[in-house]
């Protein structure tokens, strides 16, 4: 049996790709209750007029309404889940959980901190928190260089950007360190002023940087009134010791044995929300806490694949130094493992 870290993703893993993943749901005995706690979900949200999770994921076309945090996220937590209910307890013992941004959220489901009916009910009012339009914005930009690793040239320039619109009197910070990416938050005239900034650069054939559109300022103090709401929503919400360890967006580690619930909790709406989230060090504490075997990235999508990878590559984890050696290892003996490749899902999933 091998040991795996399980990271769970956040806003934009679930795009037109993965329209349809939750159509073997009701054919699976071993995520029933996800399907009934699903059905409830939906006839509360069709109540309120909102569109359904299930009419999202089996539409014909994509919308970008399936892109507002009230319907992307819990749309893309009953994707994770699912998947998270497809691995197999006999071929993996999970030794950590982990999640990027919204995907903390999940993870606290996935390490048994919360049931099925609160996680939604965490993630439908956090993520319906800026139902009346976006708060600030996001931008992104590559901080490697081609061979995924540390660029110090580009990271400068990140700090530069930064420093120019702070010296301008603006609202501006790093959002989420996600793997070798810097995701910046800001007003809207700081993002603008830092995308000015920034050079121009051409990454794996994408240019940026790149206005991450329909987000808002997440994981900044711009979100602090959201912060607010959240608690006093969630004032009730009931959280449990976690099963498996879990590693929050600062690389802290809550365990089974001694973590309070309240403090979670705390954690959950305060901080998290408000300060920056660094995937990278949720990944890297996990690699040399609990040496893995392998990193179950999971879905909708694999959004999450090349930051792990980075992460990897920074750390020689393995003695895995560059891109190609990561590549090379995939290929032979995959160490990152997503659900929507079917040659990488049956080294975890349970048999047919």
């Amino acid at each position: 049996m091998k040991r795996a870290l399980v990271l769970c993703p956040g806003r934009g893993s679930y795009t037109k790709a993965q329209l349809g993943s939750l159509a073997g749901l009701d054919a699976d005995t071993s995520a029933a209750e996800l399907s009934t706690t699903l059905d409830a979900v939906d006839r509360r949200r069709e109540a309120a007029g909102d569109l359904t999770v299930r009419g999202m994921d089996a539409a014909e076309t994509f919308s970008s309404r399936f892109l507002q945090g009230l319907n992307a996220a819990p749309l893309i937590f009953a994707a994770t889940a699912y998947e998270r209910l497809q691995l197999d307890p006999a071929r993996i013992e999970v030794v950590a959980v982990g999640g990027n941004s919204m995907g903390w959220y999940s993870a606290l489901w996935a390490a048994g901190v919360l049931d099925l009916a609160a996680a939604f009910q965490l993630i439908e009012t956090m993520g319906g928190s800026t139902r009346g339009g976006t708060i600030g914005g996001q931008l992104i930009y590559p901080a490697i260089d081609g061979d995924w690793r540390h660029d110090a040239v580009r990271s400068s320039a990140v700090d530069a950007a930064l420093g120019a619109a702070r010296t301008a009197g603006l609202q501006a910070g790093d959002s989420i360190r996600f793997g070798g990416f810097r995701v910046l938050w800001g007003e809207d005239a700081s993002l603008e002023l830092m995308t000015d900034e920034l050079p121009a650069c051409e990454f794996e054939r994408t240019h940026y940087p790149i206005r991450l559109l329909g987000n808002s300022a997440f994981h900044s103090e711009l979100m602090t009134d959201v912060a607010r709401a959240g608690q006093a929503a969630l004032q009730g919400l009931q959280l449990t010791t976690p099963r498996i360890p879990l590693i929050d967006g600062r690389g802290h580690q809550w365990r089974p044995l001694t973590t309070e619930p309240p403090e979670l909790l705390d954690y959950t709406l305060g901080h998290q929300v408000t300060e920056t989230f660094d995937f990278r060090q949720t990944v890297r504490v996990a690699l040399r806490e609990y040496a893995p075997d392998l990193v179950v990235a999971l879905g909708p999508g694999e959004s999450l694949g090349g930051a792990i990878a980075q992460v990897m590559i920074d750390e020689r984890w393995q003695g895995i130094a560059d891109r190609q050696q990561f590549l090379d290892r995939q290929r032979d003996d995959p160490v990152v493992i997503s659900l929507a490749r079917p040659e990488q899902a049956a080294h975890v999933v349970r048999s047919p």
